[in-house]
């Protein structure tokens, strides 16, 4: 929905002041220049049957720039800046390993100089030690470019990485946000205390950095038939005959915003 890829069926989406679900033609083309996106397997998102030169200059076309060597100067130039040589510029896809396809993935979407690259799940294909690679390479990207991420990922080492600010979600629902540091060392919600108690370690020094262990119960609901109240319910270890029936609504607890009836219930206590 960012990226115009869906349309909303109601709120808004505010991006550098107006709500872009408003606009329609030559606005909304101009905005979708400045958001652009990465997509997890670059396999299917870039042509096979295309060099990385032809796949790289196609978005240039949204652009007011037409002469043609100084182009194919840009995709050089970019191709360089995510560590790759010039002579990528006239392979295809297929020959590239993993870590290479993604990096021409993230050059295609940093062609355009846009304000907001939206980064889908970009390294769950990779091994591990290509993932550090490509992490380092768009946090180095972030601070050359100034651009401005939105990183989706189930992995929660990945995240730390590379986030300023975190925003943890459960079927659909926002139910924690705050800055990254805060998150990992005081975790409020229990779903994000479990999150992060789960991630694996190697011995009993890495386990005491993990927050309290949380240990979810039950199966994840369908999606389509979410649970009336608040929509960890049926997993939540502290869970109140309140939960059941009322959805929590956000508050503020230090420098944390949540969706909880547990510290609800402490804000009305205090």
């Amino acid at each position: 929905m960012v990226a115009g890829l869906e349309i909303p069926t109601g709120g808004s989406i505010i991006f550098e002041g107006q709500d872009i679900t408003k606009l329609k033609g030559g606005e909304l083309r101009k905005v979708r220049r400045r958001i652009q996106m990465v997509f997890q397997d670059s396999t299917s998102s870039l042509n096979p049957r295309r060099r990385i030169r032809d796949i790289m200059l196609d978005p240039l076309q949204t652009s007011d720039l037409w002469n043609t060597r100084k182009r194919l100067e840009m995709v050089y130039e970019m191709l360089e800046n995510v560590g790759l040589s010039v002579d990528f510029a006239y392979k295809y896809p297929y020959s590239l390993s993993g870590g290479q396809r993604q990096r021409v993935a993230i050059a295609r979407a940093l062609i355009l100089n846009p304000q907001l690259v939206i980064l889908d799940e970009p390294t769950s294909s990779l091994d591990v030690s290509v993932q550090a690679n490509i992490i380092s390479l768009l946090r180095k990207l972030q601070k050359e470019l100034d651009v401005a991420y939105i990183f989706i990922s189930h992995n929660l080492s990945l995240v730390r990485a590379i986030a300023h600010d975190v925003v943890v979600m459960y079927l659909g629902r926002t139910i924690e946000t705050t800055g990254a540091e805060e998150l990992y060392s005081n975790p409020l919600h229990p779903y994000t205390t479990a999150l992060l108690s789960m991630i694996p370690t190697m011995g009993e020094e890495e386990d005491e950095l993990l927050p309290r262990k949380v240990k979810l119960v039950g199966e994840i609901p369908s999606s389509s038939k979410i649970p009336q109240g608040c929509r960890f319910v049926t997993r939540c270890p502290f869970a109140m005959p309140l939960c059941s029936r009322i959805e929590p609504i956000p508050i503020r607890v230090g420098g944390h915003e949540l969706r909880c009836h547990l510290y609800q219930s402490m804000k009305v206590a205090s």
